[in-house]
């Protein structure tokens, strides 16, 4: 059985994985001259369908930390995460909680094989 945090952390990792493609895919088309890209939230409500605008290098300094997420600033779980950047429609969020930090983690797909 599923611990709280082990949900959570599982999904915002799953919206993290979205977002790992749609920032492929805005380089890709866009020749790699794009400034801003449609995110979705990266949050641990599983039927969340909030868009952020992100910049593409905003987006890719969250992604050199596994434990950080990119978030609307309402959907942030102070029990989970904190901020530790506000952006104009988003916030930036860093995993405080252990357990939900291990996992997010342990699921980063741009972690370097073990």
């Amino acid at each position: 059985m599923q611990t709280r945090e082990e949900r959570i952390a599982k999904t915002e990792s799953l919206f993290r994985n979205v977002n790992e493609r749609i920032a492929e895919a805005s380089e890709r088309f866009d020749g790699g001259e794009a400034d801003d890209a449609q995110f979705l939230c990266e949050c641990a409500d599983p039927t969340c369908a909030e868009r952020l605008e992100v910049p593409l290098d905003e987006y890719e300094q969250v992604r050199d930390d596994a434990t950080t997420f990119v978030l609307d600033p309402a959907h942030v779980r102070p029990e989970i995460e904190k901020i530790v950047r506000r952006r104009h429609g988003y916030a930036v969020v860093k995993k405080v909680n252990a357990a939900a930090a291990r996992i997010v983690r342990k699921l980063d797909p741009r972690a370097e094989p073990a």
